[in-house]
């Protein structure tokens, strides 16, 4: 029961994933629907460009960060002996939060820049 804590790294390590694609294989054509696609990073070439260098790197920071957040909680949760669905639950939702401050943390970054 408690082997469903491994569900919540699934979103972390999506993260770190996406990064290193994005990192290793850097998408140059804007409309070719892949890439950190957002309508800030559609607005130039240049937004564009920008928003390719910044993304992967904020992604695998902040993915490395929730990984080790869940561990933690996951941790933490079993010393506690809390109910694994609460657990799986608790630890999608901090999931998704870092998944949308790193959205969040990247549009800000190409704001400020230009």
């Amino acid at each position: 029961m408690y082997g469903l804590l491994i569900l919540n790294l699934i979103v972390p390590f999506v993260m770190i994933l996406v990064g290193y694609s994005f990192k290793k294989h850097p998408v140059t054509d804007m409309n070719s629907g892949n890439g950190y696609n957002t309508p800030t990073s559609r607005k130039s070439q240049e937004h564009w460009d920008y928003a390719q260098s910044i993304a992967p790197d904020i992604f695998i920071d902040l993915g490395k960060i929730s990984g080790v957040v869940e561990l933690v909680l996951s941790i933490l949760f079993l010393i506690l002996r809390l109910n694994a669905y609460f657990c799986v639950v608790t630890g999608t939702i901090v999931g998704v939060i870092f998944l949308i401050l790193a959205f969040c943390r990247t549009e800000i970054t190409i704001k400020n820049k230009f």
